[in-house]
């Protein structure tokens, strides 16, 4: 496309550049950016008429106050319990387990009760292995008056090698873990990291310099049986 040719596009559809200017993070609500808005998060069940499928919304092209061109297939139904993230006039930003895999996205803000705020852990109650998907969190006590340890072990794969074999990236780190109430935080050698305790979730963020090529401790974790 010739510079002549893109100037006069731009002309053309003035509107849709304004629109696109206007796009920010408050727009969207997806899996990379809801475990670092930990401010927001809380937990809610969704509710609605008996058999009544509240789906997903988008959050691209104008959505979801587009609403009907919107709709994903995914759906939640009444009583299915979710953690809540921002929310506006219309819409709240929820994250759902499912036996299989996490769904995080819009849905209309009637259909989400929220539930009281769950009571403060104490610092004993976030030892444990936490897993989301490959990436690990353990916390563990260093038997020194109630001091807690954190060890994190990252991969993220991405591209393949000629054989075929994905290309593995890691990171983690490892580090004494402050806990302030919902919220903790460790750090080492640059590598910062977010925590925060939603019921039985946590939420885990970082500064981006905790491991190679994409590796991020950002995400939802569930604690494993022990």
């Amino acid at each position: 496309m010739t510079s002549t040719c893109i100037r006069l596009c731009l002309l053309l559809i003035p509107v849709a550049s304004a629109a696109q200017a206007q796009v920010s993070d408050a727009d969207f609500c997806r899996n990379g950016l809801f475990p670092s808005e930990q401010e927001h998060l809380g937990l809610g069940v969704i509710q609605g008429r008996e058999g009544e499928k509240v789906h997903f919304l988008g959050d691209m092209d104008g959505c979801p106050a587009r609403k009907e061109s919107c709709v994903s297939p995914a759906y939640l139904v009444p009583g299915d319990r979710v953690v809540v993230g921002k929310s506006n006039a219309e819409w709240s930003c929820v994250w759902y387990q499912g036996r299989k895999h996490e769904s995080v996205s819009w849905v209309p803000k009637k259909n989400v009760a929220m539930l009281p705020a769950p009571p403060i852990h104490p610092p004993g109650d976030w030892v444990g292995v936490w897993a989301d998907g490959p990436n690990r969190i353990r916390i563990s006590s260093t038997g020194k008056g109630g001091e807690l340890a954190m060890l994190s072990t990252l991969r993220w794969e991405g591209g393949t090698l000629p054989n075929g074999e994905p290309i593995a990236h890691f990171g983690g780190m490892s580090g004494v873990l402050h806990v302030d109430g919902r919220h903790a935080g460790a750090a080492q050698s640059g590598c910062q990291v977010r925590l925060a305790r939603i019921g039985d979730y946590l939420a885990a963020d970082d500064n981006g310099t905790c491991g190679g090529m994409n590796v991020r401790h950002t995400g939802m974790y569930l604690r494993r049986p022990r």
